[in-house]
């Protein structure tokens, strides 16, 4: 090829195997985020890492737990120049963006509780797959304004695999808009954002 354009080096995204989130692979852990620049795990598989425990006696988050372990995390250093950020996966509350800039928990789509939730199931993998795009479409350098993004694509994706069993059902507006569930995921996004003005850190 002539010129001195060069394709964009890859994104890795690593969400680690739950079998070994354990104490005994944290070493591991810490050599294999030299080489990604996001890891997401969920909350229980990051505290499991650390031997401790995601949720409270009374079955709450705990928070304070997900953003110590995400700090150990950080501190070892993630991606090659140490840019890269910690994706917590939160469940109904939402996820946690980490890095070496800033950590904010970010709330989940759906807030109206379960009547909304039919089935979790994949709601995970819809998020990274979300993020992902969310990842691809910003243009802006490997910070926490360009991972936090990301991770409300991921949310949104998230809300639209766990309203069903199985796929969300794909049509078009009257516009001709691609739409989910016969919702726009820009619309969505959009109200998310919106709800961030208001949105209440849970530490």
């Amino acid at each position: 090829m002539k010129g001195n354009s060069a394709s964009p080096a890859p994104l890795f995204i690593w969400e680690p195997v739950p079998d070994l989130c354990t104490p005994a692979e944290l070493e591991a852990c810490y050599e294999a985020i030299k080489y990604v620049d996001v890891i997401s795990p969920n909350h229980g598989e990051l505290c499991a890492f650390f031997g401790e425990r995601p949720h409270h006696d009374n079955g709450d988050t705990a928070f304070e737990a997900v953003t110590s372990c995400a700090q150990k995390l950080l501190r070892s250093g993630i991606g090659k120049d140490e840019r890269g950020a910690v994706v917590v996966r939160v469940g109904k509350d939402g996820c946690c963006v980490a890095t070496r800039e800033a950590q904010r928990f970010l709330p989940a789509y759906h807030q109206e509780g379960p009547g909304k939730v039919v089935d979790p199931t994949g709601g995970g993998n819809a998020f990274l797959g979300g993020f992902a795009v969310g990842m691809v479409r910003g243009e802006a350098a490997l910070d926490q304004a360009r991972f936090e993004e990301a991770s409300m694509w991921g949310s949104v994706a998230a809300s639209f695999a766990i309203e069903q069993v199985g796929m969300p059902q794909l049509g078009r507006s009257i516009e001709g808009g691609e739409t989910w569930n016969g919702e726009s995921a820009t619309d969505r996004l959009d109200a998310l954002k919106l709800r961030l003005a208001t949105y209440v850190q849970p530490l």
